[in-house]
């Protein structure tokens, strides 16, 4: 997310020495931005970051969080013949992990990080 640099070559540009500037205060918009962006790459790819070291896990999260029972549920629905049942269990066990990851994540360093970041690259903008 960070902007590319400039290559200027100036001490106070604020591209090429992204140090030198001032950070930007993080609004609510922000931090929510943050926290929806890095819930929807985790529930794309099943970690955070999507490359490098991972910061979150999401198989590690739902082993320790989740009744294991669901994906039994889950299972002997996709067994069966009706597609339209399982489609609607795995609308819900998504729309309940996405609301699980939201409140567990709110708060997290990495939503604040990533809040930064949005807020620098607006506030230079």
């Amino acid at each position: 997310m960070s902007a590319e640099r400039c290559n200027c070559g100036a001490d106070d540009c604020k591209k090429c020495y992204p140090l030198n500037r001032q950070a930007c205060e993080i609004t609510d918009d922000n931090r929510a931005e943050a926290l929806d962006t890095i819930v929807e790459e985790i529930l794309d790819n099943g970690r955070y970051p999507k490359t490098g070291r991972a910061e979150f896990d999401l198989y590690e999260y739902i082993v320790e969080e989740l009744d294991t029972s669901y994906a039994l549920e889950m299972l002997v629905a996709t067994l069966g013949t009706d597609k339209f049942a399982l489609s609607n269990r795995i609308d819900k066990m998504f729309d309940k992990v996405q609301e699980m990851l939201k409140k567990h994540l709110a708060d997290s360093d990495m939503v604040e990080e990533m809040a930064q970041e949005i807020a620098d690259d607006r506030g230079q903008e």
